[in-house]
């Protein structure tokens, strides 16, 4: 595989440039770009760069898929590209702009790093859950307050997280976001909360709702923005010797209420609005649900989508409830392609073609990044991409017969099978099974007709 740096140095030059790069974001695995004319991207030779699994060319926007070292590609490739133009470009609005696409770089830049935090809790909270299952570890302990409050301390000040984040995108400072954000979940204004919330307070004489914030995200986001607009706007008009102590002060007076008033009721109502669909969703039918989130689930990936749905559903219901199927089914996707690319593994007589399955194997099983199977296996190869979905969905499906959820949002893979440890694991365990050998099965049953797969055929 070339080096980091030349990579990143290729990529610049196939991409038309630094003057043809308006702005570029990376997510787990992939890097965004917008360019300012795409015309000028040499796609096919971007897609042949040894280090590159595969790329995304759609109207939403242009993605080019990476691996788990995209982070390392990322800040090498903004070293080499012209500071200045990509100052000015980011603070230029294209004509054409897609909303979804925004959207998704959004909270991408948003949720990108919480990522590690996000598993890394979720796997201590399932380790701690399995130790108690195993009587291991006694619920009454203080050692198991301990590691239970390590654990989910993440999601109770989520929005403190969130509000970081979200200054980091904004280009705002993100130690007044902080404070603000922060008190609404001192404790003096939890106990304003009576019962589930919604009854009134008064500030200066106007009646406000007050709920509980812990765990919610939309409320930090908003007022993050907003503060980001007022903060530039002070900036502008205010002289520097009034910076330090105006800006702060006036931020804090006007934003504490706003969120309080506007954006944290705001932000509540869309949190019950989005439970309430997803608790619909579930009671239709939990086998068919199961196998319709399994199914899709690569497609969403394949399209670079599934982040909306990461951060509007299963984040926040893990937050609120501490658990969520929607994470179990969305893992089967992984199980399912890791089996379609185990079947090229073992039919295959292309070596290189054989090296890259196991190394998609590899990947799903350790990091639970399915991307390479995805672009290098299912969409150059047609079939093992349906074989993968199929078998997901069969997993899937599976998992909802048995009510299987997990504790903690990660991507699903073998490490990462702790987060799902309670009464249900072993539901789990066999619904990645199934949908790892329906996939493997599927791939070998509607084989792979492209020559440079060099396929033996099934007896």
């Amino acid at each position: 595989m070339e080096s980091t740096e030349a990579l990143a140095r290729r990529l610049l030059e196939l991409m038309g440039g630094s003057e043809n790069v308006q702005s570029i974001t990376h997510c787990a695995t992939r890097l965004r770009p917008q360019f300012k004319d795409r015309n000028l991207v040499q796609k096919k030779d971007i897609q042949e760069l040894d280090g590159v699994t595969g790329i995304v060319d759609k109207d939403s926007g242009f993605q080019i898929v990476i691996g788990t070292n995209v982070g390392e590609v990322y800040e090498a490739f903004i070293k080499y590209l012209d500071s200045t133009s990509t100052s000015e470009d980011l603070k230029t609005e294209t004509k054409e702009r897609h909303l979804l696409n925004d959207f998704v770089a959004l909270v991408v830049s948003i949720f990108s790093p919480l990522l590690p935090l996000l598993a890394g809790s979720g796997l201590l909270r399932g380790f701690t859950i399995l130790a108690n299952e195993l009587g291991w570890l006694s619920t009454e302990s203080t050692t198991n307050l301990m590691l239970t409050l390590a654990a989910t301390s993440v999601f109770y000040f989520l929005p403190l997280l969130v509000a970081v984040t979200s200054a980091n995108r904004f280009k705002t400072s993100p130690y007044i976001a902080v404070a603000i954000l922060g008190a609404l979940i001192m404790p003096d204004f939890i106990n304003l909360i009576q019962g589930d919330g919604g009854n009134l307070i008064r500030f200066f004489g106007i009646s406000m709702p007050v709920f509980n914030y812990t765990s919610q995200v939309i409320p930090a986001i908003l007022t993050v923005w907003l503060q980001s607009v007022l903060e530039h706007f002070m900036k502008r008009k205010l002289p520097n010797s009034l910076h330090m102590i105006v800006i702060p002060t006036i931020l804090l007076f006007i934003l504490v209420p706003v969120v309080v008033g506007v954006f944290g009721p705001l932000g509540n109502y869309l949190s019950i609005g989005i439970a309430n669909i997803v608790g619909w969703l579930a009671n239709i039918n939990q086998i068919v649900t199961g196998a319709v989130i399994g199914g899709i689930w690569n497609i969403l990936i394949m399209f670079g989508v599934h982040w909306a749905p990461n951060t509007m559903v299963i984040i926040p219901e893990i937050a609120r409830t501490g658990h969520s199927a929607f994470i179990a089914y969305g893992a089967t996707a992984n199980f399912g392609m890791a089996g379609a690319a185990f079947a090229i593994f073992m039919r295959s007589r292309n070596q290189k073609l054989k090296t890259f399955s196991l190394t998609a194997i590899t990947s799903v099983f350790l990091s639970g990044i399915v991307e390479p199977a995805i672009y290098g296996l299912g969409v150059k190869f047609k079939t093992p991409l349906v074989a993968g979905c199929l078998g997901a969905a069969l997993g899937g499906a599976f998992m909802g017969a048995f009510d299987v959820i997990g504790n903690a949002f990660v991507f699903g893979g073998l490490t990462t099978i702790p987060a799902f440890a309670g009464p249900t694991l072993w539901a789990y365990v066999i619904g990645l099974a199934i949908s790892f050998f329906g996939g493997m099965i599927l791939t070998l049953i509607l084989g792979v007709k492209d020559p440079e797969a060099e396929m033996t055929q099934t007896k």
